[in-house]
């Protein structure tokens, strides 16, 4: 279990971190070639793109790690005790269902779009959503976890 924790941390915090660090060179360095080179990098819009897209989608899997994906738990800890814990069961089920479906239609856009390219750098497009799934699917490792646990820690009791 310690090995898919670190596997997780890295894809939900290591990963995005180095694709922003990316994007905001990427765009300074484009910036800066507009302002003084008078000219364009003509790779950076792309570049940015297929960046900026996994730092949304990975920045999920470390969002889920904490317990703080789509603000669920500002919701679900302001319920009554008696339907907290189940509610909480249920956003979990939901939220990995939710992902499986994103991860199926990431699927379908993968082979939809195989033989189309980015124009300046020559990437298959399918590049990006490729990175879509692979986010889903850790995604939905985290709910699971977070399910599991929440399953064989706590169980509700009447006075809940």
């Amino acid at each position: 279990m310690r090995i898919l924790s670190g596997f997780l941390t890295l894809l939900g915090a290591a990963v995005p971190a180095t694709l922003l660090g990316i994007v905001l060179l990427i765009v300074s360095a484009d910036v800066f070639a507009r302002l003084f080179l008078s000219t364009s990098i003509h790779v950076a819009h792309d570049l940015a793109i297929v960046a900026l897209a996994g730092v949304v989608w990975f920045g999920m899997v470390d969002t889920a790690r904490q317990g703080e994906l789509f603000g669920i738990r500002f919701f679900s800890d302001r319920l009554p005790t008696i339907v907290r814990y189940w509610v909480q069961v249920l956003v979990h089920v939901a939220v990995i269902v939710i992902a499986f479906e994103i991860a199926r239609s990431g699927i379908s856009q993968v082979q939809g779009s195989r033989f189309t390219r980015f124009v300046s750098l020559g990437w298959p497009k399918w590049i990006v959503s490729a990175g879509l799934v692979g986010a889903m699917g850790a995604l939905m490792l985290v709910e699971s976890q977070r399910l599991w646990r929440l399953l064989t820690t706590h169980r509700p009791t009447p006075l809940d």
